[in-house]
């Protein structure tokens, strides 16, 4: 859901999965069309809003993924309302977004205690639709600023029960560039269940 160019989709793809790889902008389908398929796998990409998906009939994925997108998408009960009609009984879905702790609005980096990094966050419990001053930032495009519990309350309601989640610590490479995701992580993942009563 939400594939973009479709990075996440070709290696899911190349690991031996069958993959419908879906977004609403059509020049993002054009894209990751134009990137090819691995040799040897099998992908399909479809122009669908993620707040429908009504090109998918239900019950048609044994799996569903959505990658730095959750945070793009206006309404989020509609999608993951979406998705768990698309997914067959006990289907799961697995997500990776900004971590809505530490990247919120105007959060700030900061120093303390002999030049340990560290972020400053206000405004936290305040969910709303924003855009970065940074004209180089990955959040200039804006996205929905929403509280943890705001997305886990979501999956709940939308039939989904949690088996786990990962903050992972920053990659060599990132705490080299920025090093105050070495203090907080830049990422929240989960991987959800659809359970046996939901329809």
């Amino acid at each position: 859901m939400a594939c973009g160019q479709g990075i996440a989709t070709r290696l899911t793809a190349s690991l031996g999965a069958s993959v419908v790889g879906a977004d609403s902008s059509p020049t993002m389908i054009a894209n990751a069309r134009r990137h090819g398929t691995p040799e040897g796998s099998e992908i399909r990409y479809v122009v669908a809003d993620a707040q429908t998906l009504s090109p998918f009939d239900s019950g048609s994925f044994d799996a569903a993924t959505c990658q730095l997108a959750l945070m793009d998408i206006p309404d989020l009960d509609a999608a993951l309302m979406a998705i768990a009609r698309v997914l067959r009984p006990q289907g799961w879905f697995a997500f990776v977004i900004g971590h809505p702790c530490f990247l919120v609005p105007h959060a700030q980096r900061v120093t303390i205690d002999e030049d340990r990094p560290a972020v400053t966050v206000t405004g936290y419990f305040n969910e709303r639709f924003w855009r970065s001053s940074n004209p180089n930032g990955v959040r200039r495009a804006g996205n929905h600023h929403r509280m943890l519990s705001t997305y886990l309350n979501a999956l709940t309601r939308a039939g989904f029960d949690v088996e786990e989640c990962q903050e992972p610590q920053a990659s060599d490479l990132l705490a080299r560039q920025q090093p105050f995701y070495t203090e907080v992580p830049i990422f929240f993942g989960a991987r959800a269940q659809l359970r046996r009563d939901t329809r």
